[in-house]
């Protein structure tokens, strides 16, 4: 709710799936954002993976410690923060 950007998340355990959209009215998917996204995650430390056309992927390893999830989660909002704003 926090990030106009994100359309939907669909996860099974932890693989997880974040997708990005224009407009969460018309579900217009934002690949441009995706890409973005990806490249500034990736120069501040977090690998992210795009799937499909505008939807990145979360598969974190079985050993994952909560200081991991917090990091990632931290990476993850100030990109969509620097990109959004």
């Amino acid at each position: 709710q926090t990030h106009a950007v994100i359309g939907d998340v669909r996860c099974l355990g932890l693989f997880i799936g974040v997708e990005f959209v224009k407009d969460r009215a018309t579900k217009e998917p934002d690949g441009e954002f995706m890409g973005k996204l990806e490249q500034l995650a990736f120069r501040k430390g977090l690998l992210l993976l795009g799937c499909g056309k505008s939807t990145i992927r979360v598969a974190p390893p079985l050993v994952l410690t909560d200081y991991d999830v917090d990091k990632g989660l931290e990476i993850l909002d100030t990109c969509l923060k620097e990109l959004t704003h």
